[in-house]
């Protein structure tokens, strides 16, 4: 061997224990892991997107850089159990540091596929119910997140506010979605209780919507669709065949409001996911998921759109007073936003 090579060789090692010696007696030199989280949402819809949306941004807000210092691995079924499952398996098999599941189908799906990786839901409405938790106190396993359930009586309090002289509303669901079944049980007792009729239509998919929404057509004087992903992911057919007849439709996502509905008390999505990360941060900074309890979406937001009452004919100042009317009693109960689209 020549006396170059030695010396390369000796060099080498030289380095690389220098290298050792640095990290151990300096380890915040030393280069830090690059964190991965899965993200999984069931269709894509601007609730949800806005979710996973306020989830980076705070996320950067806190310190957690894209590319920099995190992965996000974000996948969409597209609306298909079948696919979400797939996804699971997918962040499960690669091992990744964290699993943020968007809405309660693809939550179900991660936690039916994990008992190790830490996971936090957002927009899910009934997380006992769906089976993801035991206690929203203690979750006793891997999950804990936050819940979206949307204020349903409040809800149709708004659709007697504005339509006073209204006996019928239809609603849309998906029956196969845990918290569809829920929100339309609380429709249920909120309509029974302000002396309204609830008329019901299910599908089972997104091309079902828009012959369930002309079902409704001559039968109801207002529709009410709450946070189902199925319908709300098909919301253009519902409001093509609202405006075509004249029928106000409520939401109870604001985030949806644009395209086409006239009222909508709910949540401000993106809000709700950047409420979201203080939960993942704390569990990557290595607090487990069952020491969090689960939490509560906040932000209440009231939207109304003026176009929409233009082309259904509906008295703009009249339904301006109504909705303002309404604000204030919501205000004595919390803080409330307000905006309106058009006019």
């Amino acid at each position: 061997m020549s006396k170059r090579i030695k010396i390369s060789i000796i060099l080498s090692v030289v380095g690389a224990a220098v290298v050792v010696a640095v990290w151990l007696f300096f380890p915040f030199l030393a280069p830090k892991k690059m964190l991965t989280i899965g993200i999984t949402q069931i269709v894509d819809h601007p609730a949800l997107n806005a979710v996973r949306d306020g989830f980076i941004d705070e996320m950067a807000n806190q310190g957690y850089i894209e590319v920099e210092n995190i992965v996000y691995d974000k996948l969409n079924a597209q609306g298909d159990i079948a696919t979400a499952n797939t996804i699971a398996q997918k962040f499960v098999s690669e091992k990744v540091d964290l699993i943020l599941s968007i809405a309660t189908p693809t939550s179900q799906a991660v936690v039916g596929a994990t008992t190790t990786i830490p996971i936090v839901f957002s927009a899910v409405t009934d997380p006992i119910g769906a089976g993801l938790v035991k206690d929203l106190e203690i979750s006793g396993n891997n999950v804990t997140g936050i819940s979206d359930l949307t204020p349903v009586r409040k809800q149709f309090e708004l659709i007697k506010e504005i339509l006073p002289e209204a006996k019928n509303v239809g609603t849309l669901y998906n029956s196969a979605e845990a918290n569809s079944v829920l929100t339309n049980e609380l429709a249920k007792e909120a309509c029974a209780d302000l002396g309204l009729k609830l008329i019901e239509v299910t599908v089972s998919s997104s091309a079902d919507v828009f012959l369930a929404a002309q079902s409704l057509v001559g039968r109801v004087d207002a529709i009410y669709v709450s946070t189902d992903n199925t319908i709300v992911s098909a919301l253009d057919a519902v409001v093509q065949v609202t405006n075509e007849n004249d029928i106000p439709l409520l939401l109870a996502d604001p985030t949806t409001l644009d395209k086409g509905a006239l009222v909508a008390l709910g949540f401000n999505y993106y809000q709700h996911g950047r409420q979201t990360a203080p939960i993942v941060i704390k569990i990557l900074e290595g607090t487990k998921p069952t020491d969090i309890p689960v939490e509560f979406a906040k932000n209440v937001l009231l939207a109304v759109n003026l176009d929409t009452a233009k082309e259904i004919n509906i008295s703009e100042s009249s339904l301006l007073n109504a909705v303002k009317a309404f604000k204030e009693k919501l205000e004595k109960e919390g803080e409330v936003e307000f905006s309106t689209i058009g006019g």
